[in-house]
């Protein structure tokens, strides 16, 4: 188990280190080129986008994950379904987006809100919202059948496409639009080689053949897990939003950069629970022993991989105004905020998929729902004051709270007392 884990959970790190990377060069030419202020724009246009990425993904996977069985056929049915749900999602939220953009605030005298800019950026990078759809929807088989490799392959094509398209916009002197448009042409190269994939693994039925009795069976079980998602999205994300309309786009930029490091730190845990699910939701049904015993293993290892982390980061934060300019300078002391929240990132990702094992996603709507409430008031009182250190300071606190709650959660079964 530890092997296979472990296989997949590198492969994982691997195609996040070329997206990571990508964003990295990406951010840097937009910081070169645009300044603290370009990249505020930048991280609007993708923070806004980014919400109805969410509203796509729903909480499926996981359900699908857990529904699928050896049956090649039985696969194939659900996951024509899963692609074709997602497809009616990811255009109608595409839509959406477009039409809730033209709408958004703007303040030229604060230089605070949307700019036309940004709204024709949101216009463009909605399509995104498209190609995240499907991307995610076949990561879902990935993960299934614990092949990661095939996703780390996609990362490093549409990566690859991304940064071309980027380096042509700074070639060409282009605003924040032409690298809107990176994402949206390295988002297709992500979708078309990952059914590539597929299609060589499973005889894929055409969209259009849906199998509406599957369309309640993902729903009714994922949408408990779906509005988590988008309430920790809230208590997440929202802290851009409130920066955007409150203080200056360049504390945006500061902000937003720390973040793109914190995130792409955030993306191990996920990686390691993402390897564990599947593993962990078998032994619970045929072996409940060796079931503790595993989570027990992983509790510990998963804690003291987030401490080393959290460590490389707090030294990896002093580089940043080396690696962008001293216009950055500010981004240092956010980072090192954000990264004393890793530990309970760590857990809160294990205990995610321990409440989905035990069939008790309504816990996950009422945690992260208070979560998302607790972490809005605060960063309504906080952000117009203290600015993005506020906003830091608060996604720690609010994890805390979190991980507490869950923890709680998942020791509530009686079944689950040897977990502690």
């Amino acid at each position: 188990m530890l092997k296979i884990v472990f296989k997949n959970t590198i492969f994982q790190v691997l195609g996040k280190a070329l997206t990571a990377a990508t964003t990295l060069i990406v951010t840097l030419l937009i910081g070169k080129f645009l300044g603290p202020t370009g990249y505020g724009d930048f991280a609007k246009i993708f923070t806004f986008v980014g919400y109805f990425y969410v509203l796509a993904d729903f909480g499926i996977n996981s359900i699908f994950v857990k529904l699928t069985t050896k049956d090649e056929d039985s696969t194939t049915r659900l996951f024509t379904s899963l692609v074709t749900l997602r497809l009616v999602l990811g255009i109608s939220f595409a839509l959406l987006a477009s039409s809730i953009a033209f709408i958004l605030p703007y303040n030229p005298a604060e230089s605070t809100g949307f700019s036309p800019l940004v709204k024709i950026g949101i216009v463009i990078a909605s399509i995104t919202i498209l190609s995240q759809s499907l991307y995610t929807s076949a990561n879902a088989y990935f993960q299934k059948i614990l092949r990661y490799d095939f996703v780390t392959v996609t990362a490093a094509l549409g990566s690859l496409a991304i940064l071309i398209t980027a380096a042509l916009a700074s070639f060409k002197k282009a605003s924040v639009i032409g690298y809107s448009l990176a994402y949206v042409i390295g988002g297709l190269i992500f979708v078309l080689a990952s059914y590539f994939f597929i299609s060589r693994k499973l005889r894929l039925l055409p969209p259009a053949i849906f199998f509406k009795q599957d369309f309640p069976k993902l729903l009714s079980r994922s949408w408990p897990i779906g509005i988590a998602l988008i309430a920790n999205l809230i208590y997440f994300r929202i802290d851009i939003f409130i920066l955007a309309n409150t203080r200056k786009t360049e504390e945006v930029g500061l902000y937003a950069l720390s973040y793109q490091f914190f995130e792409a730190a955030l993306s191990v845990p996920i990686f390691f629970a993402n390897s564990i699910f599947p593993i962990l939701a078998n032994l619970y049904q045929n072996n409940k022993a060796e079931f503790v015993k595993q989570f027990k293993k992983w509790q510990k290892l998963l804690i003291g991989i987030s401490l080393v982390l959290l460590l490389a980061l707090v030294l990896l934060a002093n580089l940043i105004p080396l690696i962008y300019d001293d216009r950055f300078k500010g981004s240092v002391l956010a980072l090192q905020i954000l990264a004393l929240g890793l530990p309970f990132f760590f857990m809160t990702a294990l205990y995610w998929h321990i409440l989905i094992i035990y069939n008790r996603q309504k816990y996950l709507t009422t945690i992260y729902v208070a979560g998302a409430i607790f972490n809005l008031v605060l960063n309504l009182i906080l952000i117009p004051i203290f600015g993005y250190l506020a906003a830091a300071a608060t996604t720690v606190i609010s994890e805390i709270a979190v991980t507490v709650l869950l923890f709680f959660a998942v020791i509530k079964k009686k079944s689950a007392k040897d977990l502690l």
